[in-house]
């Protein structure tokens, strides 16, 4: 029995917010992680449809894809917290 690495791992997950202004003030929050800290191991896309962010990420293995969704799940959380206080 013959077993093949992975090439890669892709995960999209999609958030749904009351309005797409609070989608969007989120997705402009986290935008600069992306732009801010490079990796070789993972791409990650986002995008606001709406009132839907959907963050995609690509990883070259499982480890860095979990480490990245734990992150951006993090940011997105955080985000949401600040979003309620000023409600």
């Amino acid at each position: 029995m013959m077993i093949k690495a992975l090439k890669q791992v892709k995960s999209q997950i999609e958030l749904e917010f009351p309005s797409r202004e609070d989608a969007e003030i989120v997705l402009r929050s986290i935008e600069p992680e992306i732009r801010g800290s490079p990796s070789e191991r993972t791409s990650t896309e986002i995008e606001c449809q709406i009132n839907i962010l959907k963050i995609t990420i690509t990883a070259r293995d499982t480890t860095s894809l979990r480490a990245s969704l734990n992150s951006y799940l993090r940011w997105v959380m955080l985000s949401q917290q600040i979003l309620e206080l000023k409600h």
